[in-house]
């Protein structure tokens, strides 16, 4: 019965906590463009006994991604408090779309665990990165689907790879060898060592110096993606920059690793898809460089974590058995 009793009391105290929190959200100045950050201003009055936390994940959908929040003042008069935050986001979608309403973790003496209080929504409008010329529609990438004969096609690549095996089994049979002998080649290298590798032959190129920033982006992050997939089992290579950035906590990195990650193949992603001309591609192929001594770093401890209780778990066994006898 007490506990039944607490609980209501938690229940009914929920809405009057939120009831004390009030939001003033003001909107970016006038339209933004696609894939460019934007900001706009939360003002929230509380308890001066009340605190705030922000969820970045779930403020971020199909068509906008959350940043950042950054508590920019706050001022203190009877008995409440007055807060204002900068949100830094990227709009994905372009025409007028509806910013999603922003969960607020809210925590204070005699609020219930769990309560979340929200901003209310508003629209925005999301322009073009760039400026089309009148008139100039979007383009084809490849050219109307024409008629293949894909069956014959296959058929006659079946065909052809039948009689290719037949005379390499014949071939084989002179030679006193059987077909396929020789072992697999197989890289030692651990992820890491390979990932470097390949770093370092793609700054050694002239991709970035003769001004090809889409092929040296483009090589940058699958550098990274690659790693990732090898040494963690992400599926990094197929994701979404936005996906990978939430997969990224799998990994146990810290979350200035994360953010760095995120800024980066975010960066990349504006580079490929948006023809932004990057400053310091240098030094982004050096921060990829941090990153993969970073992951390797968490991978190889949780390596040694493992082993660890693996041989204490062997030695309890061990002990146990000796005991038996």
């Amino acid at each position: 019965m007490r506990t039944a009793l607490l609980l209501a009391c938690a229940l009914a105290a929920a809405p009057a906590a939120a009831q004390d929190v009030s939001f003033t959200v003001t909107p970016p100045a006038g339209a933004v463009k696609l894939a460019e950050k934007f900001s706009f201003s939360v003002e929230a009055v509380l308890p001066e006994n009340y605190s705030l936390r922000a969820d970045t994940a779930a403020a971020s959908n199909s068509e906008f991604e959350t940043l950042s929040f950054t508590r920019l003042s706050e001022r203190r008069e009877g008995g409440r408090k007055t807060e204002l935050f900068e949100v830094k986001a990227r709009a994905y979608t372009l025409g007028v779309s509806t910013f999603p309403a922003i969960p607020w973790g809210l925590r204070g003496e005699g609020v219930p665990p769990d309560t979340v209080v929200k901003t209310d929504p508003f629209n925005v409008e999301v322009l073009p990165l760039f400026k089309t010329k009148e008139g100039e529609d979007i383009k084809d990438i490849y050219p109307p689907y024409s008629y293949v004969p894909w069956l014959l096609l296959l058929l006659a690549a079946l065909a052809a790879a039948a009689l290719l095996w037949q005379f390499y089994k014949r071939f084989a049979a002179k030679a006193g060898t059987p077909a396929f002998a020789r072992a697999a080649w197989q890289d030692a290298r651990n992820p890491y060592q390979r990932a470097r590798e390949r770093l370092d032959r793609l700054r050694a190129s002239p991709l970035a110096g003769e001004g090809k920033f889409k092929s040296f982006y483009t090589g940058l992050t699958a550098i990274l993606r690659f790693y990732l997939a090898e040494e963690f089992a992400i599926d990094a290579v197929l994701m979404t920059t936005a996906d990978l950035g939430r997969e990224l906590k799998k990994t146990g990195a810290d979350l200035k690793a994360i953010l760095r990650a995120r800024e980066l193949l975010q960066k990349a992603d504006m580079v490929k898809f948006a023809r932004l001309r990057p400053e310091g591609a240098e030094a982004d192929a050096a921060a990829v460089g941090d990153l993969l001594m970073e992951f390797h770093r968490l991978a190889e401890n949780a390596r040694a974590l493992a082993a660890e209780a693996a041989a204490r778990a062997a030695e309890a066994a061990r002990l146990e058995k000796r005991g038996r006898k």
